[in-house]
């Protein structure tokens, strides 16, 4: 088929030129895509490392399973796409949407450097069992995410506001979270099988001190959740550290 036919049967699709609509576990590693239009494109288990997708057009999108490791999304749309599984570990995010996005399990380490708050914010509004092992996190202000499961182990989150962020069931083990805030965060869960059994963010080994739990809550396991006021003795029993140095409820 002559090139150029290729090329407007990919521009009829909607498809940035040479770009099918549909691969599983393809590679495009490296390839220049900066601006290229694969909304609604299926690339499940597919290689975008240190590809160039700035401000590329990603909404709806399957892309479970993808690795853009060190890619470049600065500016790219990711509204609505589907990226359970992902990993964007080293990428370059800076401006990148991804309001609605399905984030499961997703890789995000090494990931928020030169990162404003609002992005990262909007990259964690929804992020369930996502990856943030050693994230940098001093200072940030990360009100009202909900990262439900996700890994925080030592996590550099100084300083950093968790107020009114889902943090059930999250692993904050070795974390620095020194003079962090947690005013009405979701911290403890009680539910499940067992109605009594109550389990918390786990902060063993973690650095409490200045840090402040005021006001941080104790959740229903159903949805959508009832809350009610942690206090210091639940919080102690279950959060796996004695959390010395804090200001508890």
């Amino acid at each position: 088929m002559p090139k150029i036919v290729i090329v407007l049967a990919a521009l009829l699709l909607g498809l940035a030129p040479g770009m099918p609509k549909s691969c599983v576990g393809c590679s495009f590693a490296g390839r220049n895509l900066a601006g290229a239009d694969l909304a609604g494109v299926a690339y499940v288990g597919s290689d975008f490392g240190r590809a160039d997708l700035q401000h590329a057009n990603l909404q709806r999108a399957s892309l479970a399973g993808a690795d853009f490791k060190g890619a470049d999304l600065r500016g790219a749309d990711f509204r609505n796409a589907h990226l359970a599984g992902v990993s964007l570990r080293g990428a370059r995010v800076a401006g990148a949407r991804f309001d609605g996005a399905e984030m499961a399990g997703v890789d995000l380490r090494d990931t928020f450097d030169g990162v404003g708050d609002a992005d990262v914010r909007s990259m964690l509004s929804n992020c369930v069992g996502c990856d943030l092992n050693g994230a940098s996190l001093t200072n940030r202000d990360l009100h009202g995410i909900a990262i439900i499961g996700g890994d925080l182990r030592d996590a550099h989150a100084a300083g950093a506001s968790f107020n009114g962020a889902d943090l059930q069931g999250v692993d904050f083990a070795g974390a620095d979270l020194q003079r962090a805030s947690f005013h009405g965060a979701k911290l403890c869960t009680r539910g499940g099988n067992d109605r009594e059994r109550i389990q918390c963010a786990d902060f063993r080994d973690a650095n409490v001190a200045g840090a402040d739990f005021r006001g941080s809550l104790l959740c229903t396991g159903r949805s959508p959740n009832t809350c009610s006021p942690l206090d210091a003795a639940t919080l102690r029993a279950h959060a796996r550290s004695p959390l010395n140095g804090a200001t508890l409820p």
